[in-house]
């Protein structure tokens, strides 16, 4: 699993050659196989841990700034550093999770987004779109409990 991590990061670097799609791709599915060696490790201690779904998500879809921060923890190198200092003032974007959101793709600024007190994973980009979402979101705790 370490292997399939070191790939995807390591293809992921496309985005310094400005393929942002092909890299949110490579990036998601690092962050995907990284949460799955973490959940294996988890499980021997017989406790159970839960890939952050809504993070995978937001890498599928993400933005030059949070695929340059993605690498930079992942990746100690000092192309990765220059780039870095290039998009820092680029603002992330976050993704709304309630499917009814009506802004474009539910992307919002990141700084604008409020998190789910209650699972810290599920970002809202309104007071608005929390509320109509949390039907379905708070169905994710009943089966959990």
């Amino acid at each position: 699993m370490a292997y399939a991590v070191s790939f995807l990061l390591s293809c992921e670097n496309k985005v310094l050659g400005g393929n942002t799609k092909l890299a949110s791709k490579y990036a998601s599915l690092a962050a995907t196989s990284s949460s799955m060696q973490k959940d294996a490790e988890v499980d021997s201690l017989n406790t159970r841990a839960c890939p952050n779904f809504a993070k995978i998500k937001e890498l599928y879809s993400a933005d030059i700034h949070t695929l340059v921060g993605f690498q930079r923890k992942r990746i100690p190198c000092s192309c990765v550093d220059e780039k870095y200092k290039e998009v820092k003032s680029i603002p992330k974007i976050g993704l709304c999770c309630n499917p009814g959101c009506p802004l474009p793709g539910g992307m919002t600024e990141r700084s604008l987004t409020m998190c789910c007190s209650r699972c810290r994973e599920a970002n809202y980009c309104s007071r608005e779109c929390q509320v109509a979402a949390w039907q379905d979101h708070r169905g994710e705790f009943l089966v959990s409990s």
